[in-house]
């Protein structure tokens, strides 16, 4: 069959072409990606096999199903790692990380650090100097407890 008047491996092979050159271009996000892999499945497909305009549209239909398809399988199913969490959320990563006190723990406020960054924290009056480990957070306060008492738990 003849895709829009050419003949079909440069029609079919082209428009799949185009979608993904579309894809990378302007939408990147894998959507006309796997319609572009359809097509040019279909121009392989046609090139050797004359197939009517119906089921040819038909089995690009099909492929591009398959591929849409494959691409959840592929890219769908990935769960968020740690290590996403931590990008969107940095403070997250602080969860469980053993801090000292740079200035004592006094009516529940006080502060720590943490590489090159001093973080607020709440917790038990403790002096500065005391070892806690990050049990949650509170906006951008860090909730902590004592080490020794968080070993026992």
């Amino acid at each position: 069959m003849i895709f829009l008047g050419l003949p079909p491996i440069p029609g079919w092979i082209g428009l799949g072409l185009a979608l993904i050159a579309i894809e990378m271009l302007v939408a990147p996000g894998s959507y006309l990606l796997w319609v572009g892999v359809a097509a040019m499945a279909m121009g392989l497909v046609s090139a050797f096999v004359t197939l009517g305009a119906g089921i040819e549209l038909a089995l690009f239909g099909l492929f591009t199903l398959a591929a849409a398809l494959a691409g959840v399988k592929l890219y769908g199913g990935r769960e968020r790692g740690k290590a996403n969490r931590e990008l969107d959320d940095p403070a997250a990563g602080l969860i469980g990380k053993e801090l000292q006190l740079v200035s004592a723990i006094e009516n529940g406020i006080g502060q720590a650090k943490f590489g090159d960054s001093i973080w607020r924290v709440a917790g038990p009056d403790m002096p500065a100097g005391a070892d806690v480990v990050v049990r949650g957070m509170e906006g951008a306060t860090l909730i902590v407890a004592p080490l020794a008492m968080s070993r026992r738990d």
